[in-house]
């Protein structure tokens, strides 16, 4: 017969498989798992930034009606053992003899009801000896501060050559080239300024959420509200001594977490609970708990210095960013506990021929931070973006102008020039070069980001009826990953995506998958599934052949081709040749994906009109321009571009977690102000294709397109009104403080 026609998706507004169940309530997320008979924990956490425990009275709370059990570490069989999800391991499970932030974990309550439990959590008695609290994490840095952790030589992951010598200070990395000092003797102009980010939290509406249970064999099964099951499988069963294969992580839906949701030590302390009770339990935090204990996005301190040449070139750049650590460095997204690329993000898209950075993750006593979306990155690059606009002002000159001389313009291992393209790209689409009204201004700000790589598989099976199903555990946490899957399998095979059946699985149903984090999903789950796609074709090809009657019978999707242009499907092949549960119908792979190429590139162009008279910035028009390799779904690529640039409106112009002596002052989400429709202006999308990693040639979407937004709205602002911005949110108050500092100036 004819070959049949391909159904292709690529490119397509495919909608999410995972749409349907969300939208009509069936989604079970982890607060939703009803376990029989199962208890409810409340976590007591300390009052104190930082205090030592001298005793604690559990007998008060114990005679609370419900009340069945309550761990402290000395119930623990090791209370010194320190948890991590990278390399330092600093973190205790329950804090055995010293609090170092306000809502640090110190017992854990098991009761008949969540009212029970927070009943009995307010009548534990721990007695404390404050001690001497530290909050600026420069001044944390100095010889004479208190040392939040003197037993960092005994943590496992202690480096002499990043901790020894240096207080506080969790994590280092320095990145030079050049020679700094010649090229600032080269230089005509040197600015050099001080910029400073806030405390941030993700914004997610769903909070973190736990359940345990030990079952009968002895096998400990976890639901939790976590986008890196295998890492959690792994590093439960490390914290409890357990063999790996004892410990089952299921994969609810996850309320969205943009980075936040990859490491609590909630399961470690419920898995007592729960080893002395006999009975699950589960744990549902507080908004409130969420935005004060867990772990929110760095604020940063950040130093720069450049010259620059008469006629615009960068010669010679400095910088150093503190990152304020908080109270502990075990779920920093890197081995050298430092936020991500945030460092060498000081450099920004520009070739500079004389470098010298570096970076200091410092232990302070507030509440411990983590992974945000594209971490460290926007910290650094509102910073490297302003200090351009600023240069480009004193210079005398257009900011979008130095930009374009000093981007980079020789490829990076990719085998296409596109940073100056999307800069350009940018420009235009915000109508740079056009006259506009006065108070109105105009920002650019750019950023890279490298595709993400990790460990994943995959698991593929063509059914008799010609249907295939894929088995995948990555976690559904917002994205759209699952689609991703469903699409790029119905793609390879060339069928219609109605012939895909996903069975979203637990920890058990695959060796290994990487998180939906790190801006891998992508690159990582379209390796894996065509690998195992593949592999099921090549098995299948000897089946095809004896229906074709030719050995020569080949893959051309839908189906197989025999060399006298006779074709049989794959869906016919399944239903003649093909058996329930037939081993060459089914493929498993695992696969380690490395890095490849270099970073992409983002552009944003941001339009605003500020209010003199009262500070407010009113947002008129964000244009964003990204290289994109080949955009697979337009839907999702759409949301994760429009999602992303509003969450960098909020760090921008209105996101905060106010701290008063280690005390977090913002307790829900009415008090922390996150972004909403009336906020959000005209977005302009410009797509660049590009190459890209992988059989589908993709990049990543998301992280990246947060990073330059804060810096290109502050920019604007700076165009218009005069007047230099430092510091993140850009609130009215800020923006009034800044125009009167420029009129003291010309006073």
């Amino acid at each position: 017969m004819a070959a049949a026609p391909i159904a292709t998706t690529v490119g397509t507004r495919v909608p999410r498989v995972e749409g349907p169940a969300r939208v009509t309530g069936a989604a079970r997320f982890t607060a939703d798992v009803a376990l029989h008979n199962a208890l409810w924990a409340k976590v007591v956490r300390s009052p104190h930034p930082h205090a030592r425990i001298r005793s604690i009275d559990t007998s008060a709370a114990m005679q609370v009606p419900g009340v069945r059990a309550i761990v402290t570490a000395r119930d623990l069989p090791d209370p010194k053992k320190r948890l991590g999800r990278a390399r330092l391991r600093d973190l205790p499970i329950l804090c055995d003899d010293v609090v170092r932030f306000i809502g640090d974990r110190v017992a854990v309550v098991a009761a008949e009801t969540a009212e029970a439990a927070e009943e009995a959590a307010l009548l534990v008695r721990v007695d404390y000896e404050e001690l001497p609290a530290v909050f600026d994490p420069v001044v944390a840095m100095e010889p004479r501060a208190p040392v939040l952790h003197p037993d960092l030589p005994t943590y496992e992951g202690y480096n002499p050559d990043i901790h020894a010598d240096r207080v506080n200070v969790a994590g280092y990395q320095r990145i030079e080239h050049g020679d700094v000092q010649t090229g600032f003797a080269r230089a005509d102009l040197v600015v050099e300024h001080t910029y400073r980010t806030q405390l941030a939290h993700h914004g997610y509406l769903e909070p973190n959420a736990f359940a345990l249970r030990i079952e009968e064999d002895g096998r400990v099964r976890v639901w939790a509200s976590n986008k890196n099951p295998f890492n959690l499988k792994s590093e439960l069963a490390r914290a409890l001594d357990l063999p790996s294969q004892q410990v089952i992580v299921e994969t609810p839906s996850i309320g969205a977490d943009f980075g936040g949701k990859a490491g609590q030590p909630d399961p470690e302390a419920l898995y007592y609970l729960a080893r002395m009770t006999g009975r699950p339990v589960r744990e549902v935090l507080t908004t409130a708990e969420d935005l004060t204990a867990t772990s929110p996005r760095h604020p940063a301190h950040i130093w720069l210095r450049t010259g620059v040449t008469r006629d615009g070139t960068v010669v010679a750049h400095q910088g150093r960013i503190i990152f304020d650590s908080g109270a502990y460095a075990a779920y920093k997204p890197s081995v050298r506990s430092m936020p991500g690329e945030g460092v060498e993000s000081l450099a920004g898209c520009y070739d500079i021929p004389n470098l010298h950075l570096e970076g200091f993750s410092v232990y302070t006593n507030h509440v411990p931070c983590g992974y945000m979306r594209a971490p460290g990155q926007p910290q650094a690059y509102f910073a490297l973006e302003t200090h351009m606009t600023l240069i480009a002002r004193e210079l005398g000159v257009d900011p979008y102008a130095f930009r374009a001389r000093n981007v980079i313009r020789l490829p990076v291992q990719r085998l296409d020039v596109v940073a100056p393209t999307v800069l350009q790209e940018a420009a235009s689409a915000i109508d740079w070069a056009a006259p506009k009204p006065p108070r109105v201004g105009r920002g650019i700000a750019m950023a890279a980001r490298r595709t993400g790589a990790g460990e994943g598989s995959s698991d593929v099976t063509v059914n008799p009826d010609g249907t295939i199903t894929v088995i995948s555990a990555l976690p559904d946490n917002g994205p759209g990953g699952l689609t991703t899957v469903v699409q790029v399998v119905a793609e390879f095979f060339g069928v219609p995506i109605n012939r895909l059946r996903l069975v979203h699985g637990n920890t058990d149903a695959l060796p290994v998958d990487a998180a939906s984090a790190g801006s891998r999903v992508t690159n990582v789950a379209t390796r894996c599934v065509t690998s195992a796609g593949q592999q099921v074709i090549d098995q299948l090809t000897p089946l095809a052949a004896t229906m074709l009657g030719s050995a020569g019978a080949t893959w051309e999707r839908p189906g197989w081709q025999a060399p006298d242009g006779r074709f049989v499907s794959l869906e016919e092949v399944a239903a003649e040749m093909i058996t329930p549960g037939d081993p060459r119908a089914h493929a498993q792979v695992t696969l380690n994906v490395p890095g490849e190429g270099g970073p992409g590139y983002c552009a944003q162009a941001a339009e605003v009109e500020v209010d003199t008279e009262t500070g407010r910035v009113t947002l008129r028009k964000i244009a964003t321009a990204q290289d994109v390799g080949t955009v697979l779904n337009a839907l999702s690529h759409q949301g994760q571009v429009d999602g992303s640039v509003v969450q960098g409106i909020g760090y921008a112009l209105m996101e905060e977690i106010t701290v008063d002596e280690g005390r977090p002052t913002v307790t829900h989400l009415g008090e922390y102000k996150l972004p909403v429709v009336a906020d959000v202006p005209e977005l302009v999308t410009v797509n660049i294709p590009s190459s890209g990693v992988g059989p589908f040639n993709v990049r990543s979407v998301g992280e990246i397109v947060i990073v330059p937004v804060a810096a290109a709205i502050a920019g604007a602002v700076i165009d218009a009104v005069g007047a230099p911005i430092f510091q993140l949110p850009v609130t009215a108050e800020s923006v009034l403080a800044a125009i009167e500092r420029v009129r003291e100036d010309q006073r």
